[in-house]
């Protein structure tokens, strides 16, 4: 099912309408204009992309508007806030370190996380929430903003117990698809590992 997603996403391209919403790529630099569409108020499944390059599954049981505007959207204060979002952590990277810097850290992040969080927010003087949000942002930093999309599968409210399964299905499928095309490794494939460990227990 992943792999119709993607080719749906491929052949429609990047949303220009509201009406385009679904099976589109959604630029996340105009998610603004559109999240008071219905659809923004469903629970779902989450593809976040660059170019063609699929880089995180993610799901939500509430909304994709409370999901996506807190945790990746950067707010209407910009990147200016102490506390920005993931993609807004993306810009402020990209525009304050060389390319060069960029990958290093990406490189000692692996090797030490706190390390590289302290040292990013001291330059930076912002507050980092997550490990996670601090990966993805150096992942999104080395893609010109304008690159980075996502896309939304919604869920009918009574269908929410299904959510949990299709995210843990996608993200194998994603991960497959990135490996057939050689692109990068899926931001979250370290799920698919965990979820091998606790089906290994029964």
């Amino acid at each position: 099912m992943f792999d119709i997603w993607i080719q749906e996403l491929n052949n429609n391209g990047l949303c220009k309408h509201e009406r385009e919403l679904f099976l589109h790529k959604i630029p996340y630099m105009a998610a603004s204009a559109y999240k008071i569409d219905p659809l923004f108020k469903q629970p779902g499944i989450y593809l976040w992309g660059c170019d063609d390059i699929p880089r995180y599954i993610g799901k939500t049981e509430r909304s994709f508007k409370k999901r996506l505007f807190n945790r990746y959207i950067p707010r209407k204060c910009g990147t200016t806030c102490k506390s920005p979002t993931q993609c807004g952590i993306s810009e402020i990277l990209r525009d304050y370190y060389e390319s060069s810097q960029l990958n290093v850290f990406r490189t000692t992040f692996e090797k030490n996380k706190k390390m590289t969080k302290e040292q990013i927010e001291k330059d930076l003087t912002i507050t980092i929430r997550s490990y996670e949000r601090l990966y993805g942002a150096l992942d999104f930093s080395q893609f010109e903003k304008e690159n980075i999309w996502f896309a939304i599968l919604p869920f009918e409210d009574t269908n929410k117990k299904f959510i949990d399964i299709f995210e843990t299905l996608f993200i194998h499928s994603a991960q497959n698809y990135n490996d057939k095309k050689r692109y990068p490794e899926l931001l979250n494939k370290g799920k698919m590992d965990i979820d091998k460990d606790e089906s290994s227990i029964f």
